[in-house]
């Protein structure tokens, strides 16, 4: 199979063959085929339209309800006394008016917003760090994170990995995911920290072999 029958995004070394989710060298050795910059976009959509609805629901049951409570302002009048709504609705020229003034009360909300902080942390680091090794969108568009050497990426890789790219590869003009399109091994910022891999991966497998450099 030629270079040209691979899908865009996928990002695999010249004049390779397909396999089961990697290819083949000329000398028969196989190669990892790293997943490209479109294929991770779409995967972060699905992951995105998957953490907006549990963000939504939990949401709905965990955070405080908003509620605004009227406080009576009278105004006084020249002679130094004051009326209020009830009064003024019973004359037909009221010497005074008063007002009402809305405060909102939130209640506590900062350990609510905590917990829907820690949601999208706990996605990615478990998932990743998991048997499955991707989140629902990589998985669903075929897309495994590994370590170097291919093998599954523990808890605390996938943390510094979530954290870099968090707090850095998006906030910053998003040039650490964009570095996933130009860079050889189709790594961004995040990757090249937590020393990761993107691969693609037929019927969500990877063969673990030694990579070609």
């Amino acid at each position: 199979m030629s270079s040209s029958a691979f899908p865009p995004g996928w990002g695999q070394p010249s004049g390779t063959q397909a396999g089961a989710g990697f290819a083949t060298a000329g000398d028969g050795r196989p190669v990892w085929i790293y997943a490209g910059f479109w294929w991770r976009v779409w995967a972060f959509l699905i992951d995105s339209i998957i953490l907006t609805t549990v963000d939504t629901v939990l949401g709905y049951f965990i955070l405080p309800d908003f509620r605004v409570k009227w406080e009576e302002l009278p105004v006084p009048d020249s002679t130094g006394q004051t009326v209020d709504v009830v009064d003024i609705a019973q004359r037909v020229q009221p010497d005074t008016i008063s007002v009402l003034i809305p405060h909102i009360q939130v209640g506590n909300w900062h350990l609510p917003g905590l917990l829907m902080a820690l949601v999208p942390a706990l996605y990615f680091i478990l998932f990743e760090s998991s048997r499955f090794r991707a989140t629902p969108g990589k998985r669903l568009c075929q897309l495994e994170v590994t370590t170097l050497q291919g093998d599954r990426i523990s808890i605390g890789r996938a943390t510094v990995r979530f954290l870099i790219k968090a707090l850095v590869s998006f906030p910053i003009l998003h040039i650490g995911v964009l570095m996933v399109a130009f860079t050889r091994h189709k790594q961004g910022l995040h990757d090249l920290i937590a020393g990761t891999l993107v691969l693609r991966a037929e019927n969500s497998q990877i063969v673990t072999f030694n990579r070609r450099m």
